[in-house]
């Protein structure tokens, strides 16, 4: 079954920071953050995804960015 945020212990949707911290202790050298970034930047609106950048940062995990174009950069620029 699926269980949501009413059920904290059981829900999978709260446990993807945490999930990071375990990689990136567990396999250090070996484990990255890529971060793909849509056209419209809405990944920056999404607060797990905020939470992931977040906790890879804190844990001075590399981080690989990729983005649709360099325009797509220009344009939303000012949203970040």
């Amino acid at each position: 079954p699926k269980y949501f945020n009413d059920h904290p212990v059981q829900c999978e949707l709260n446990k993807f920071d945490c999930m990071m911290k375990h990689l990136h202790h567990r396999y250090s050298q070996d484990f990255l953050q890529v971060v793909a970034i849509d056209k419209d930047f809405n990944l920056f609106s999404r607060a797990w995804c905020v939470a992931e950048l977040v906790e890879a940062y804190n844990s001075h995990m590399d981080q690989h960015v990729m983005l649709h174009s360099p325009s797509v950069l220009e344009q939303n620029s000012g949203r970040l």
